[in-house]
C-alpha cells in the first residue's frame, strides 16, 4: 500500500517538474512564438485532469483505509468442545488463519477451529 502511495507522488511530482522546465527558455534565444488561442484552454484542461487524478486517488486511498479499520467481531468456535470465543477486531487484521485484536492480541486458529465474523 505505501509502495502506491510513493508511485502516485512521484509521478505527480515528475508532471510538476516537466511542467516547470518546459516553460524555461532554450539557452539560445529562439524568435518569439505567439501562443494560439486553444493552448490556454488546453493548460486549464490538463489542470482539471491531473486534480481529477489526485482527487480520485485520495478517494481510493481513504476508502480503502475506511474497509481496513472497520471494527468486525469475530467468534472463534472450537468443532470439538463447542466452546465459542468472542474478539473484536479490525477488517483489514483478518486473515485465513489468524488475525490481530484491538488490544494487540495474535489470535491463531487451529485445525478443529472455525472462525465467524459480523459487522459490529
Amino acid at each position: 500500500m505505501l509502495t502506491k502511495i510513493v508511485f502516485t507522488l512521484a509521478v505527480v511530482g515528475l508532471v510538476i517538474l516537466v511542467a516547470r522546465f518546459r516553460g524555461r527558455p532554450a539557452r539560445t534565444p529562439a524568435p518569439a512564438v505567439r501562443e494560439k488561442p486553444g493552448k490556454a484552454w488546453m493548460k486549464g484542461m490538463a489542470l482539471a485532469v491531473i486534480g481529477i487524478m489526485i482527487a480520485g486517488s485520495m478517494l481510493a486511498i481513504w476508502l480503502f483505509w475506511r474497509d481496513a479499520h472497520q471494527v468486525m467481531q469475530v467468534r472463534v468456535i472450537d468443532s470439538r468442545s463447542g466452546r465459542v470465543s468472542e474478539y473484536r477486531a479490525y477488517r483489514g487484521s483478518l486473515e485465513e488463519r489468524s488475525f490481530e485484536t484491538l488490544d494487540g492480541r495474535r489470535v491463531r486458529l487451529a485445525e478443529t477451529e472455525r472462525l465467524e465474523v459480523a459487522v459490529e
